[in-house]
């Protein structure tokens, strides 16, 4: 049996829904994002989007009708 997860807690409870506990501001250093901050000369780093691999060919269908199917000509006038 695999073992269970625990259940993730978040780092700013809510003191009522929708505000929490700390502010914007004491998050931002409970989260230590200063400190990433620090380490990359004041920037957050940024990263590059990964390549995308090429999609791959169109398939054909996999149903192919047993008789042709006779598609109507197109009118130019009604009678």
């Amino acid at each position: 049996m695999a073992p269970r997860k625990t259940p993730q807690v978040t780092r700013n409870p809510d003191l009522v829904r929708g505000i929490g506990k700390y502010s914007r501001s004491q998050m931002y250093h409970k989260r230590g994002l200063w400190a990433i901050k620090a380490k990359n000369g004041g920037v957050f780093p940024k990263h590059a989007p990964k390549v995308k691999d090429a999609a791959p060919a169109e398939k054909a269908p996999k149903f192919y009708p047993a008789d042709d199917v006779k598609k109507p000509l197109p009118k130019q006038a009604q009678a």
